[in-house]
Order: structure tokens, then sequence, then C-alpha cells
């Protein structure tokens, strides 16, 4: 049942809406401000930079300002975010996650599946488990699970499966956000790993979750705003989108063409390969807690139902805007080399093929006589380059639009920017999942429920600034491959949580079949992995992995019900109530 909105929340409304516009106009005069830099001379590398570091340091004062020790603010938003904001938050976090699988991928992967286990994942989360969480009351999913099935053995088991899932999500975020940082801000690794660290610091451990979602939605708009830029400038100069239906269908089926040529999958993949991916990627992501923090702030279950509407809108506007920049950035490209000598190349093109972005003739070239000997064939240097010479990045496409089409690096900044801030927002919320996980439900839960709300509060402050630490030391030297971090998470999400999460709503279950399923799942996942060939396992086996492991869960829990007599009482008035009643079936929590 949805509350009427009293005088209080009218003024706390429109309180948040002002803010809202103040953050919204004092992005637009930083962009502006970079952009004036940017066209009267100021260095290259400065302008690149400030873009970035804008964004960061208004993440850092976001937290700074929501700073609070209030139980329910920390651990859930203070159940007080609007649904536009949230479902802003819940795009943004889905972006990042998505992030570290742009092209080329590092295995024989479709991008096809990639995208629709991703788009099926992110709405159910959107729709189904986030509101079903929200509904509940719980401040997190072990918080839920230990509530259904009270079982001292399942509450650790699920508090170490999540703190490890989100572990995993968090470095990847941080690698992400750190590799963006170094390869467009232009400063060295260890700088921008001790930057971040820092801007992590500042978005959390002040305000927890509601520093978290309110970062995020501010990281969603930075991302819509720094993808439309370049586009509407290019439409205001007469040019035309790529873009199927939207725009121009015949230079869109240029820019894919050309990409297919670039990024062409290796071996064929297996039938049937495509539907495991897109199942176990989207059952992965639906129990994923970090992508599930914008829902536990929402008022109630509907708001987080309106919020998850939401959040689907905004992902097809930027999944629309991110395909048209790669587009137009692959047609600017083709018209930046072709008919081009290697030796008389942009500066810009020298530099992004240093870092690899770029590839001429086969090799990442670092100046003019690097790409005249590279292409050099039997009779001597190439005159001119030919569209089979030379190859992109998923990433560079999305960066460099505004370098390729000759309008400074302001722009690029800003999409660097967005990139850096939605890799940070989804670090800091993994990072918030994982000390909820250890210091709330784990410390204060099964240790000391009497701990004043300082004290608990300070736990968890301390268990994320030490996670925050060691990420940091984990990243600081060597860059990792995040996508593989996410799929072992995504892995374990789908074998271990989403089935325990489904046998919640089966009054029959109680706790020991619940720790049955939790093992059961965990084992089975996890051989599947170990007997594939040694090294990292791919993307096939992963998704085998979460799908066996998902449904040996369930089906082991499911039957062990059915054989045991327990009482089932509590646990199918818990079901009732969480079906059929107004929700908050959770105990309220001590200082909520």
């Amino acid at each position: 049942m949805k509350r009427p909105m009293t005088d209080e929340d009218v003024l706390e409304r429109a309180g948040v809406d002002g803010r809202v516009a103040f953050a919204m106009a004092a992005f637009a005069l930083g962009a502006g401000l970079v952009a004036l830099l940017d066209r009267v001379g100021v260095p290259e590398k400065l302008v690149g930079a400030l873009g970035p570091f804008l964004a960061l340091f208004g993440l850092t004062i976001i937290g700074l300002l929501l700073r609070s020790m209030r139980v329910s603010r920390f651990y859930a938003g203070g159940r007080a975010v609007p649904a536009p904001y949230a479902g802003l938050a819940l795009a943004a976090l889905g972006a990042g996650l998505f992030a570290p699988f742009v092209p080329p991928l590092s295995q024989n992967v479709s991008l096809a599946g990639l995208l629709a286990g991703f788009g099926s994942g992110i709405t159910f989360a959107a729709l189904v488990t986030g509101p079903f969480l929200r509904k509940t009351g719980a401040f997190s999913i072990p918080d839920l699970l230990s509530g259904r099935f009270p079982n001292l053995a399942l509450r650790l088991g699920v508090i170490i499966v999540i703190a490890a899932m989100s572990l995993l999500v968090a470095i990847a975020g941080f690698n992400s956000a750190i590799d963006a940082l170094v390869a467009f801000g232009g400063v060295s690794r260890i700088g921008a790993t001790i930057a971040l660290g820092f801007v992590l610091f500042f978005v959390a451990v002040p305000s927890g979750l509601s520093g978290v979602v309110w970062a995020a939605t501010g990281a969603a708009g930075i991302l819509i705003a720094s993808l439309a830029l370049p586009l509407v400038f290019h439409m205001g100069r007469g040019g035309s989108l790529p873009l199927p239906v939207l725009g121009d269908e015949t230079l869109w089926q240029g820019a894919l063409d050309r990409l297919s040529q670039w990024h062409t999958q290796g071996t064929q993949a297996p039938a049937g390969a495509d539907f495991t991916l897109i199942l176990a990627i989207a059952i992965g992501i639906c129990a994923l807690a970090p992508i599930l923090s914008p829902a536990i702030t929402a008022t109630n279950r509907d708001s987080s139902q309106r919020a998850g509407l939401v959040a689907l809108v905004w992902a097809l506007v930027i999944t629309a805007l991110v395909a048209a920049t790669i587009a137009l950035s692959t047609l600017s490209l083709d018209k930046t080399m072709i008919g081009a000598r290697p030796d008389r190349l942009p500066d810009h093109i020298y530099q992004h093929a240093a870092r690899g972005e770029l590839t001429l003739c086969g090799a990442a070239v670092k100046g003019p006589a690097e790409a005249r000997a590279a292409c050099a064939g039997p009779k001597g240097p190439k005159e001119k380059i030919g569209p089979g010479d030379y190859a992109a990045s998923g990433s560079y496409l999305v960066m460099a639009l505004s370098e390729l089409q000759g309008v400074g690096l302001a722009f690029s900044g800003l999409v660097c920017a967005a990139l850096v801030s939605i890799s940070m927002v989804l670090a800091a919320a993994s990072l918030q999942s994982f000390a909820t996980s250890i210091g709330h439900d784990g410390l204060y839960r099964v240790r000391d429920r009497s701990a004043l709300t300082s004290r608990r509060l300070a736990m968890t402050r301390v268990i994320y600034i030490a996670a925050v630490f060691a990420c940091g030391l984990f990243l600081a030297r060597k860059s990792i491959d995040g996508s593989s971090f996410i799929a072992l998470a995504l892995t374990f999400s789908a074998a271990s949580i989403a089935p325990l999460l489904a046998l919640t709503l089966w009054p029959r279950a109680t706790g020991p079949d619940a720790v049955i399923t939790l093992l059961i799942g965990l084992v089975v996942a996890e051989a599947v992995i170990l007997a594939g060939p040694a090294g990292a396992p791919s993307i096939e086996r992963l998704s085998g992995a979460a799908l066996l492991g998902c449904v040996a869960g369930f089906f082991s829990g499911w039957v062990s019900s059915l054989m045991r007599n327990a009482d089932t009482s509590a646990s199918g008035a818990f079901v009732h109530q969480i079906l059929h009643g107004e929700g908050e079936v959770m105990n309220p929590d001590k200082g909520a």
C-alpha cells in the first residue's frame, strides 16, 4: 500500500530536487569551463585530466554532505530515495558492471549473448528481485535469508559467499576506473590508485549506502550527458546519427561491417552456448548484492518497482547512446585513416596506438617512424593506409569521438569522467555490500546485537576501509581482467544465492534444507570449473557451472524439504506475509 505523502515528505522531496538541480548546474558549469580551457590553449594533458577529476571531486562531496550516524541511512539510505533517482542509480551500476566487457573480448564470447544476458538480468533484478527484497524490509540478502532460515551455519555460509562475490566485483570496478584514469587522465597507475582510493573512502565511509546510491545517481547523469553532448554537437553541424530506426540505417550498417572486421569471433561457438550464457548471466545478476542496492533504499515495494522501470528506460537510452557513439567513431576513424600516410597521422592516433587501443598494420606503434616501419612491405613503405590496415578497441571508440571529429579533448575528458564514475560507484556499492555482510550481518548479528549504534557503524566502516586498502594494494602495480572477476562472481551468485532466494518462497523449506541448497550449489559449480583444463576457466565453462549449480542446489533443497517432517508453521507464515502481506516482514532493526 502506498503511503500518502506528508508535508515533511513534500519538503524532503523538494530539497532532494533542489540538490539535484544544483548538481546538474554545477556539472554543466564545470564542463563548460573545461571546454573553454581547451579552446584557449591550455595543455592537452591538463584538459584531459580535468573532466575525470571534476567528476571524482563531485562524488566525494556527495558522500561528505550525506554523512550520518543513523543506522537506517547508513545501511538502507533512509528508505527515502525517490524512484526516479533510485532508477538512475541502478542504471549506473548496470553500466559499470558491463564496462569490462566492451569488445574486444579476451575469450570467444558472443557480444549479442552478453547484451541479452545483462539486459535480462538487469530487468529481472529491477522488476522482481529488487522489489521482493525491499518488501521484506531486509537490509541485505544475508539479512533476508537469515530471517527466513534462522540457521547459524547458513548465515555464516551466505555471508562468506556474498562477501567474496562483492569483493570480486569491487576489484573489477576499481580496476576499470584505474585503467580509464591512466589511459585518458595522464596519471601513473599508483597515483590513480591512491586518488581513487580516497574517493572510495569519501563516497561511502561517512554516509554508507545513502552516499553510494546518490553518487551512483550522479554518475548516471554524468554518463548520459557525456555521451549525448558529442552526438548533439555532431547533429548541430548537420550530421546524421548512425542508428537503426532513429537515424541513418545505411551509416549504421556500414559501421557494423567495419566493426565485424575488427572484432571477428574466433571459433564457432557450440550450439546452445548463447542460450546457456544468457541464462547464466541473467540468473547471476538478479541475485547479485551490489546491483540490488538501490532497491533497498526505496520507500516501499511499489517505489522499488517504479525505480526498476525508470532504470530500464535509462538503460535503453544509455545503450542507444553508446551504440551511436561507437558507430560514429568507427566512421570518423575511417575518414581519418583511409588514404593517409602511416607517418602523417594526427598525434592523438599515435598516442592511443602506443597504449594498445589502436593497431596499425598489426602493431601498437608509438610514432611516425614506427608506423612507417610497421606498414613497410617487400616493396618498401606503404604510401597509403587501406581499410584492412588498422583496428580499434571498443573502449577507444567510446572515448575518442570528439578527438576524431576535431573538437578537442574536453568531450573526451567528460566521457572518461563518466567511465571512471560508473566504475567507482560499482566498486563503492560492492565494498559497501562486503562491509555490510561482515560487519552488520556477521559481527553484529552473530556476536554483539547489543552494540551501540556508533560501535556498530564503526565496525562496518573499519571493514570497508580495510577492503579499500587491500584492493588498492592488489591493483596498484598491475591491471587485471575485470571481466573474468565479474564472470566468476556471477557464477557463484547463480549457483548459490539465486536458488536460496527461490527457496525462500517454498513454505516447507527450513534451515537445514537451505544449508543443503547452498552447499550442493557451490560444490557442483566448483566441480564443473575444476573439471576443465588448467588455467582460467572459459566463459562457457563458467556458464555451465552456474546453471548446473543453480539447478542442483534448488532441487536438492526442495527434495530435502519433502523428505523431512519438520515444523513449517513459522516458515509458512513468513512466506504468506511476503506474498500476501503489506511487507516489512523482517523484525524491526535496532536503531532503524
